[in-house]
């Protein structure tokens, strides 16, 4: 693939990321069974935030390394 369609697969990549991270924090907020869900929203959340922030630097760095090759 050429490195604009890299960047379009990354930035979709962090958008999905932060749905998924308002989705897990709304489930956080709002469960529906407090003692089966645990933590586990807040722990899945923040993984979710982690790889959005990752796919949006390699959708921004990954141009900048294709200008300098």
């Amino acid at each position: 693939m050429k490195t604009g369609a890299w960047r379009v697969v990354l930035t979709g990549l962090s958008l999905t990321c932060v749905t998924a991270t308002a989705l897990f924090l709304l489930v956080a907020v709002n469960p529906k069974d407090a003692v089966t869900y645990g933590s586990a929203p807040l722990v899945y959340a923040a993984g979710s935030a982690a790889l959005a922030i990752a796919f949006n630097r390699a959708s921004v760095w990954l141009p900048r390394r294709a200008e300098s090759a």
